[in-house]
């Protein structure tokens, strides 16, 4: 494997996302410094296509120690070994832990260095962090991804990027590697790529949701679940949880890839940016009480097909494991 003659990664956060990610960036020959601290933790849970168990995680663990990987005895070590230290955790408060704990990255980093934090963000949190570092001499840039487990694993995530111009080309083909290249945007200044993230991902819930109720009533109607994802492909309604979610994932019996507490936590990012700035959110409103149902049946930490199988039960009509298109 070439190793790129470039400025040494570090990364924070090795769960389902970050594994995926962080393999993908060792592979194409990143000197990545990894928290072999953590080795036991990280590979006992977050698995993805990549690594789909807690053996074969230690087994990409490994592999990636024996590439372009180093190995960090501490926290401490990581974050200054890195020129370059990106994150990718579930919410603004872990990274706001990893900033101020002890050994935390405010305390650590290097002037001249930078942070690019991959997580699904409060924007102002990241405004605040990134004003903070700045006063350092350390550049930060919030690059969100969506895509999920199977995005990472073949690294074609979409990366919406906040934060100044220059600092994302400066670190584009670092973004460009762990997402697709055409899927890889400039979005705005700081905070940017969060706001374009929870926007993004209360569509998403808006469209799982629709969907969902559509397909009820068309089943209802004796209208075969595939039949109708595909007659809403080629029509006004189309969209991503119709062409893509439902048949490929939903029907087969397979999980969306992320948890239902954590698309509320988007819609909820969104409702507040919404009110900040003087948006109505009537539909994000509605969506977030309609997605809360399951956190508040205490299945938060479940994927998001519990939002599908709630339906399930309340009309009788089953979507998830059903038999293909009849002709």
């Amino acid at each position: 494997m070439a190793v790129k003659d470039e400025k040494i990664l570090g990364f924070l956060g090795l769960g389902a996302m970050g594994t995926a990610m962080c393999y993908g960036l060792v592979k194409c020959g990143f000197q990545v410094v990894l928290p072999a601290y953590r080795r036991e933790i990280d590979t006992a849970a977050g698995f993805s296509p990549v690594a789909p168990d807690a053996e074969a995680k230690a087994a990409r663990y490994d592999e990636m120690l024996a590439g372009t990987g180093i190995a960090a005895a501490s926290q401490r070590e990581l974050i200054e070994k890195a020129d370059v230290l990106l994150i990718s955790m579930p919410t603004s408060r872990q990274v706001e832990g990893l900033m101020y704990g002890e050994d935390g990255i405010m305390e650590c980093i290097r002037p001249g260095s930078a942070v690019i934090d991959l997580t699904s963000a409060d924007p102002n949190s990241t405004k605040k962090l990134a004003a903070e570092l700045e006063k350092k001499g350390v550049d930060m840039l919030d690059c969100p991804i969506s895509g999920g487990t199977v995005g990472a694993s073949n690294q074609t995530l979409a990366v919406m990027a906040g934060g100044k111009r220059e600092v994302f080309e400066t670190y584009r083909e670092v973004l460009e590697t762990i997402g697709a290249p055409e899927k890889v945007t400039y979005v705005g200044p700081s905070g940017a790529g969060d706001t374009m993230k929870c926007a993004n991902n209360f569509l998403s819930a808006c469209c799982v949701a629709a969907t969902t109720e559509a397909l009820m009533v068309t089943a209802k109607a004796g209208i075969n679940p595939h039949t109708a994802c595909k007659v809403i492909a080629g029509s006004g309604g189309r969209n991503d949880a119709a062409m893509y979610k439902f048949p490929s994932l939903v029907f087969p019996g397979k999980n969306l890839g992320m948890a239902v507490s954590l698309m509320l936590k988007d819609v909820n990012l969104f409702n507040e940016a919404a009110k900040a700035s003087d948006v109505p959110a009537f539909v994000g409103n509605l969506i977030y009480q309609l997605w809360h149902v399951p956190v508040a049946e205490q299945d938060g930490g479940k994927d998001l097909v519990r939002f599908v199988e709630m339906y399930e039960k309340w009309c009788g009509v089953k979507l998830r494991g059903i038999d293909k298109e009849e002709n």
